[in-house]
């Protein structure tokens, strides 16, 4: 092997491992990749340890940041869901307006005045850092106590600003080297970039489409399919127009998550793992590459302008978009101080760099330093105030928005999540088929209908990092799904599945964060047909006597098959994690009794303190509301934001 394709090989290498080690050291420590991906570039970059060389790659640099960038953004597209957007309508299109004219009208000028760089150059790094980056608000709010609405208006902001400041940031690096074009030709550029971006992103969509849905397209090659297209659309745009193909893959990705296609979560899996990939090897490529003597001269000079990002031009750019009629002033303070940069803003300033480079302008390197600077200085600060603003604001102490979401619709959930509700618990049940929510509706309770598999069902029902979830399915393979999704999507630590034939692991290192509804393997079926046939009494019986502690402990031990333990309380939260040797830590538990002898079991030992409640009988229909049907073609109307209310 040549030693010019040794070392390419190694910094490919270098590049992949180091990318993934840093992204499974942020899932560890819960940071946002960005932030051990700079570091670690840097550090293996050749003015450090020399194990990367990016100008190994010549042009192809370029290509692939190119590339990487358009994937990136179409896997944005993919994820954002159209219905979501009704919700959080203005304040987005106001921070999408106003917000990007006030944040690159005052950081432009900021840069320019704190330190010196030219009018052109500054105005370039104010339509860069218009840009947030879903890359780094979402891992960000899989970990962030945050309302609903916050959470939505930030992840719609940040896909579909990207587009808007790389466009931004072309136009204006265009102006700098054709300065003596005539403004009215640099209008018709961008109507031309716009209209074939969004036409071929359209079409790009369409076909994507069709070939999601067509039995042509065996299911094994549909994602490869759809990533040729995404990459052959991206190629035909920029043909077209130059710099109109990132704009073409997010349109892309908008048009085919707009479609409703029921089978798109494996899609959208396989899009978010390639996602990872490509950010993973860009940034470390990219700050490989990264000049940081030039951004350490910036000196205190860009640690001003990355303060005043964070402190006044945010807050500025959501004071004068984000209205109170909108958002309350809680949810205004964390709009106003999360808006970290990511890889699309490195991608970009590189991109800038290289082209002013090219032409020989002044300035390319130091507005490369400050870029990253600020990705820097906004990631370390977003991910401080993701933990300390939820406490200061009380989000995370609040019980009033503390929810409980049951998966799967049977007379079993149905027992429990009426005994949650009339214990004033927030609960949502959630299934895919709209007959079985019927009698739950009927009971006031609220419904969600969606797939469990689909990311967006669970965004549709408002479950967050502290949201109580219970897969209660009689899959017990999808029940494990279900835990795995949420925990991985929104963080929540300790789902509760009901499982037939628990497997050894669970309880183990590795499955330790699951836990088991009722503590053991439960014959789910024949518990649901003892409910249907109101053979069974939810029984509450306070835990503050030996006596009582004993006879639970005894009924579920001895007497397993006729008593299911549900939860227990503390300060009227539930709990649902068993120890049967721990039951003091409980101020109540609450269990499903089959009538007989279990039933009358608890009564004789523990008469004085047994509460029994009826198993519920559905009331007339029509007899309440319903929440929205997540999928429901007639009545589209999504959980309200900030997450149910009580009917």
């Amino acid at each position: 092997m040549h030693l010019e394709s040794h070392f390419l090989l190694q910094t490919v290498a270098v590049a992949v491992l180091l990318g993934i080690g840093a992204q499974v050291l942020a899932e560890r420590f819960k940071l946002p990749a960005i932030l051990p991906l700079l570091v670690f570039g840097i550090a293996a970059g050749p003015r450090m340890l020399g194990l990367l060389r990016p100008a190994d790659l010549g042009g192809g640099m370029e290509v692939l940041i190119e590339l990487g960038v358009a994937i990136i953004l179409f896997e944005g597209g993919l994820s954002l869901d159209p219905r979501q957007l009704r919700l959080v309508g203005a304040p987005v299109r106001n921070l999408l307006t106003v917000g990007v004219v006030v944040t690159g009208v005052v950081a432009g000028w900021l840069a320019h005045v704190l330190t010196g760089l030219s009018i052109g150059a500054a105005a370039l790094f104010g339509a860069i850092v218009t840009v947030t980056g879903p890359t780094v608000i979402v891992p960000l709010l899989r970990h962030m106590i945050a309302p609903r609405r916050v959470r939505t208006i930030l992840v719609s902001e940040g896909l579909i600003v990207d587009p808007i400041g790389a466009v931004l940031a072309y136009l204006v690096l265009q102006w700098i080297e054709r300065s003596a074009q005539p403004l009215q030709t640099l209008a018709g550029d961008l109507l031309a970039l716009a209209a074939t971006g969004a036409v071929i992103g359209f079409v790009g969509g369409s076909v994507a489409k069709l070939a999601a849905r067509s039995r042509l397209v065996g299911r094994d090659l549909r994602n490869l399919v759809i990533l040729a297209l995404v990459v052959g659309c991206f190629l035909v745009a920029e043909s077209q127009v130059p710099e109109s193909g990132i704009l073409a893959s997010v349109i892309m990705g908008l048009t085919l998550s707009a479609a409703r296609i029921p089978d798109l979560e494996p899609l959208r899996a396989f899009k978010e793992q390639l996602t990872v990939l490509l950010i993973s090897v860009l940034f470390i490529l990219l700050a490989g590459q990264l000049d940081v003597a030039a951004m350490l001269a910036l000196g205190w000079r860009g640690v001003a302008v990355g303060a005043a990002l964070i402190l006044l031009v945010r807050p500025l750019a959501v004071a004068l978009s984000v209205y109170p009629s909108h958002a309350d002033w809680r949810q205004r303070t964390l709009l106003a101080l999360t808006a970290p940069r990511g890889i699309v803003a490195a991608a970009v300033a590189s991109l800038s760099a290289i082209q002013l480079r090219s032409a020989g302008v002044a300035g390319a390197t130091e507005l490369e330093g400050l870029v990253y600077l600020v990705i820097l200085m906004t990631g370390v600060w977003a991910t401080a105030m993701s933990v300390l603003l939820p406490r200061v604001l009380g989000y995370v102490g609040d019980p009033s928005r503390r929810l409980t979401v049951v998966i799967g619709a049977n007379p079993l959930s149905r027992l429990l999540a009426r005994t949650l509700q009339q214990a004033g618990r927030k609960v949502v049940v959630v299934d895919a088929v709209a007959h079985k929510l019927e009698p739950l509706r009927r009971l006031e309770l609220l419904t969600v209908r969606g797939d469990a598999r689909d990311a967006s069902t669970y965004e549709n029902a408002g479950v967050e990092r502290d949201t109580h979830v219970l897969a209660m399915t009689t899959n017990d393979e999808l029940n494990l799904l279900v835990a795995e999704l949420v925990r991985a999507e929104f963080g929540v630590e300790h789902p509760v599945v009901a499982m037939q034939r628990p497997s050894d692991e669970l309880g183990s290192k590795r499955r330790a964060w699951v836990d088991l509804l009722g503590g053991r393997g439960l014959d789910v079926n024949r518990w649901i047909r003892w409910a249907e046939s109101d053979q069974v009494e939810v029984v509450t019986l306070s835990t503050g006597s030996e006596q009582v502690r004993l006879t639970v402990r005894d009924l579920l031990r001895d007497n397993e098959s006729q008593a299911l333990f549900l939860c227990g309380w503390v300060d009227g939260d539930p709990l649902f994690r068993l120890d049967l040797d721990d039951l003091g830590r409980f101020e109540s538990v609450t269990l499903l009794a089959v009538q007989g002898e279990a039933s009358e079991l608890l009564q004789e030992h523990a008469a004085p303190e047994v509460e029994v409640v009826e198993a519920p009988e559905p009331a007339a229909a029509g007899g309440g509301p319903e929440a929205g049907e997540a999928g429901s073609p007639e009545e589209d109307l999504p959980v309200p934001v900030g997450g149910p209310p009580t009917p």
